[in-house]
């Protein structure tokens, strides 16, 4: 998907940070970024926008996935520019000279969150942190882990979880419908679960720290040193988007939204999958002799005049399938709509 009818697709654009790129472009301008730092590309979504920024300014992209999905490994082929470090979070924050900014997208849990931050401040004691940036500060983020390999967190750092979960806002545990993930934590709440529990608890004391929480598309924090010399710049940047109310409003009902078609979907593609077992069922029905016969017999008792079941199933048969011809022709037309963008 390409064009306008990429940049209008509500459900991949709200996963994704390059649903706030204004924002961010704006902080990295002010701040006078020279490289950054991804850590969980993904897709590459945002690492696109990125890469956008880094021609017009000057500066350059490192994105961090130890398994790089085929969408990134081809903008990597487009961008050649691109560093791709096929390693963990932890390990390249570790080894390699810290960037200008640090965009935080990984794995969203508490451990691992925390020890990316324990990294970053450790490395940076001397000239005081980059400017960090974060996705999922929000719902359900926010007061839940969830896991992209439950085995890497060690089992005291992991929160009692919870295999292919769907959550919902209104529910604290796991719900029937709503935002799947293969693995979180069975409960939202309580200590050492979340990424903004993780982010508290680093602030905690630091007054030399400001964090910053836009409640859009699952949230997007900033934290900066206050000393530092565009702190006043990135400040009039996000502070007026910091936890606005009509903001957390509108996100609510873009949540609810999203919750509820996804339980709708799942419910229609449970009622299909109920029709086409009967659909088979019939069709096993109308080649059955003991069937035959049975409609012959129903035929001769009313008087050779009742309807053929026979013929009935049919028709009922060939007008579900007219339907799906239907449907298969209007996907089809809406996918090269897409496609032409």
């Amino acid at each position: 998907m390409s064009g306008i009818a990429d940049e209008l697709n509500p459900e991949r654009r709200g996963y994704s940070l390059a649903s706030v790129e204004e924002l961010i472009n704006a902080c990295l301008d002010v701040a006078g970024a020279k490289t950054v730092l991804e850590v969980g590309a993904f897709r590459g979504d945002l690492t696109a926008r990125l890469l956008e920024w880094a021609e017009r300014s000057g500066g350059s992209v490192a994105a961090i996935d130890p398994l790089p999905p085929e969408e990134l490994l081809d903008l990597l082929a487009e961008h050649p520019e691109l560093e791709l470090i096929r390693e963990t979070s932890h390990e390249t924050l570790a080894s390699r000279e810290l960037p200008d900014v640090v965009i935080i997208d990984g794995d969203h849990n508490y451990f691992t969150l925390s020890e990316e931050l324990r990294i970053i401040d450790e490395r940076a004691a001397q000239d005081g942190l980059p400017l960090l940036m974060f996705h999922d500060v929000w719902w359900p983020h926010a007061r839940r882990d969830t896991y992209y390999e439950p085995d890497r967190i060690p089992e005291e750092h992991r929160q009692p979880i919870a295999y292919h979960a769907a959550l919902d806002p209104e529910e604290p545990g796991t719900a029937t419908y709503g935002l799947e993930y293969e693995w979180a934590a069975a409960r939202e709440g309580g200590p050492r679960n979340g990424v903004l529990t993780a982010l508290e608890d680093f602030m905690e004391g630091r007054e030399d720290l400001r964090l910053a929480v836009v409640p859009a598309f699952f949230g997007f924090g900033v934290l900066w040193r206050r000393d530092a010399p565009w702190a006043g710049d990135v400040a009039a940047i996000i502070e007026p988007w910091d936890r606005n109310p009509v903001l957390a409003r509108l996100e609510a009902e873009r949540i609810f939204d999203l919750c509820t078609r996804i339980g709708k979907e799942r419910q229609l593609g449970k009622a299909r999958a109920r029709i086409r077992a009967q659909e088979h069922l019939l069709r096993e029905l109308l080649d059955s002799s003991a069937f035959a016969l049975g409609d012959r017999l129903s035929r001769l008792r009313g008087g050779g005049h009742a309807a053929s079941w026979r013929q009935r199933v049919s028709e009922i048969l060939a007008e579900g399938e007219a339907e799906d011809r239907a449907d298969a022709e209007e996907e089809k037309k809406r996918e090269e709509r897409e496609a032409s963008g």
